[in-house]
């Protein structure tokens, strides 16, 4: 027989179970008490500082943290002094309650007026286990940061300045120094002169390392016209991608940069004369590769959306081949990484995807919304040409959506209610509805909150005859009460439609005795909801026919009051090196963004490089001093590259770079294949802006 047990009485046993759990409650909480009191961990950074890969004695390093994913903040870490071979050692902690976070990190190098920077990296695992500072990694970090850099601080939204170190990166690498990988080799590297102008910009920050007289001349010729000489090297950078001509009425002596960058040619190629502008215009292709041909990742990019992170979509017009092939409508959406790599499992196929032109959106969930305007050369419409090349003749009449993941939300035709008719300017308000501009049948299309089922036709005139619309709407954009304006690129006029689908003005093609809208194409609101407009002078969209015209005479752009709906006072405006305006944008500082496609007669020429254009905006504190509303920023020239061939879309992303399309080539036969194969971005250009962009543009210094 078995002993009985002993068991505790029930009162007892729960005051021994509660003191037991008061004494495990203190042990952690005295854990707990332990951890946060102490010390931040330790770490050790070590580096060179360099000038043309020779070490610089002298230099007060300082390690900074830039946190952005709460209040942004700017946080020393720990110093030290660079020593005869140049070599540094920083300690540096995390400061309590920040430890979890991951800061950006930067090096700056001082000794006196010079100044060597370089950002290396997010996160402190991430950090390379040396770097070197040098002229390239300043100029890299200088132009990446350009929106982001108030003296010594650099400080901005989360995702603008956190895709930022990826872009510098781009430029210059920060474990060695050297030029980064995507500037020194195709489609970039010699192909084009941004890698001569980077090491030119690299030259005149070795002027001013070498001699303080220089160093001090960097710092006052590269202030903004009428403002203080910049506070340091790091400073004038960013002053000059900001501000990056010098005409004659700045600089009447010369570009003052260009003579600064020939006195110490240490690093080459380096440019031989003085640049239209020292902007870098980055070149990709989706791979390493420059050559036109049929397994090419596009063909014809016609424009973007950005989404909240910074990630570029694209729509693509034809299929890719080689400049010899006929050119058959697109088939296929493309994602880019906030630095201009393509994203894993792009292109993205299906939906209705058909030859899409200048239309494609994001809305407020975050599906991207692309008009399949179907463009195609004469011989794709043949099905027996079709099947032989793999392709399918066009289709002209619908929408494609897909989610943030790439896939196909609308079905093999894509969305077709609405008597949608070749689409083109494709744009989404805040409340989520789909406005499409169909091109072909003078109407646009609305999709109430996105929903193709309650597709409604709004009619902007007369019903034309099949295949000869009148009025041919092209840009679409939405103001700041939600209206919707609509580019008509054959009629002169812009119609304006009220956020419920109600056609409520069409605004004529003159004002007071003048023209103020020549064939106009896209149209941006700026962050007041005023309205400006791109007047090509010259392009009939072909949808489906269009006139043969000559050249564009006075190409110009045309600001619209929101209020009253009248042109502003001066409109149109000239200059800036316009010529055959197609794309636009408003940045955060209400500048306004002209896209070029370049001289016309097409395919006489491919000497003239094409330009992008900059004007004052409506709101001119952004603007250079005596500089007014409508004035032309950039010279007569334009900001001119090499990289650019003939622009249609472009877009600002929250770092401040401007992404641009390279629709077609400057040499294109309109016969064969005309399309580019490459996106271009203008690293640091714009003021930054939230993305995506829904409704008029909204500043984004902070997040």
């Amino acid at each position: 027989m078995s002993k009985p047990r002993h068991r505790l009485p029930l009162r007892l046993l729960r005051r021994t179970l509660l003191a037991t759990v008061a004494v495990c409650g203190l042990v952690l909480a005295g854990t707990a008490a332990t951890a946060v009191a102490a010390p931040p961990r330790t770490s050790v950074l070590q580096g060179t500082v360099e000038s043309g890969g020779s070490g610089l004695s002298k230099f007060s390093v300082s390690l900074y943290a830039a946190f952005v994913d709460r209040e942004p903040r700017w946080v020393p870490l720990g110093s030290a002094k660079s020593d005869k071979n140049g070599k540094f050692r920083v300690e540096y902690a995390v400061p309590r309650g920040l430890a979890d976070s991951d800061p950006l990190l930067f090096i700056q190098a001082t000794r006196g007026p010079a100044m060597l920077a370089s950002s290396i990296g997010v996160g402190l695992d991430t950090v390379p286990q040396r770097v070197v500072v040098n002229e390239r990694t300043t100029v890299a970090t200088g132009n990446a940061f350009a929106q982001f850099i108030d003296g010594h601080r650099i400080v901005g939204n989360r995702y603008g300045m956190t895709n930022a170190v990826g872009m510098a990166a781009n430029l210059a690498d920060p474990a060695t120094g050297a030029v980064g990988s995507v500037l020194a080799t195709t489609p970039n590297g010699t192909e084009t002169s941004t890698l001569s102008t980077f090491n030119s910009l690299a030259n005149a920050v070795a002027g001013c390392v070498a001699d303080s007289v220089q160093c001090r001349t960097l710092l006052r010729t590269s202030a903004p016209p009428g403002e203080a000489p910049s506070k340091n090297v790091l400073e004038a950078v960013a002053n000059i991608a900001k501000y990056p001509s010098f005409p004659s009425s700045r600089a009447p002596k010369g570009d003052p940069v260009f003579a600064l960058s020939q006195r110490t040619p240490i690093y080459q190629p380096a440019l031989r004369e003085a640049p239209t502008s020292w902007l870098l215009f980055l070149t990709f292709t989706g791979g390493a590769y420059s050559v036109q041909d049929s397994d090419n990742l596009m063909n014809g990019p016609g424009n973007f959306a950005i989404d909240e992170q910074g990630f570029v979509w694209v729509n693509d017009n034809a299929v890719p081949q080689p400049p010899d092939e006929y050119a058959c409508a697109g088939l296929r959406l493309l994602k880019f990484t906030p630095s201009g790599q393509p994203v894993a499992g792009t292109p993205y196929f299906g939906g209705g995807l058909s030859g899409a032109g200048y239309g494609i959106t994001l809305d407020p969930s975050g599906r991207i919304w692309v008009g399949n305007f179907g463009f195609q050369d004469p011989p794709c419409i043949d099905p027996e040409f079709a099947a032989e090349h793999g392709s399918s003749p066009a289709q002209h009449n619908s929408v494609s959506a897909f989610g943030a993941d790439g896939l196909p939300l609308s079905g093999p035709g894509g969305y077709k209610n609405g008597n949608i008719s070749w689409p083109q300017g494709t744009v989404s308000d805040r409340a989520g509805n789909i406005w499409i501009a169909n091109c072909g049948n003078d109407s646009v299309t609305m999709l109430p909150s996105g929903d193709p089922d309650r597709a409604v036709n709004i009619a902007l005139g007369p019903t034309p005859v099949e295949g000869r619309p009148e009025l041919k709407p092209f840009g679409a954009t939405v103001d700041a009460r939600g209206n919707v304006w609509i580019a008509n690129n054959r009629g002169d006029t812009i119609s304006v439609i009220s956020p419920d689908g109600q056609l409520i003005d069409t605004l004529p093609g003159t004002f007071e005795g003048r023209t103020v809208l020549s064939h106009p194409v896209g149209n941006a609101t700026d962050t007041k909801g005023n309205v400006w407009v791109a007047n090509s002078d010259w392009l009939d969209s072909p949808c489906p026919t269009r006139l043969q015209l000559g050249e564009a005479e006075n190409p110009s752009i045309t600001a619209f009051r929101q209020d009253t709906r009248k042109p502003f006072p001066g409109s149109p405006f000239t200059g800036g090196g316009l010529t055959l305006p197609w794309g636009i944008a408003v940045d955060g500082n209400d500048t306004v963004w002209v896209f070029n496609f370049g001289v016309v007669p097409v395919g006489q020429t491919s000497d003239i490089p094409t330009g992008v254009s900059r004007f004052c905006g409506v709101d001119t504190r952004g603007c250079p001093e005596g500089v007014r509303t409508g004035d032309p920023i950039s010279p007569e020239t334009g900001y001119r590259s090499d990289a650019l061939e003939r622009i249609t879309g472009g877009q600002i992303d929250p770092s401040g770079n401007i992404w641009l399309t390279n629709n077609w080539k400057r040499d294109a036969n309109p016969v064969l294949n005309p399309f580019g194969n490459a996106i271009v971005i203008a690293v640091g250009a714009a003021a930054p802006v939230k993305t995506p962009l829904i409704g008029p543009p909204v500043p984004t210094n902070r997040r």
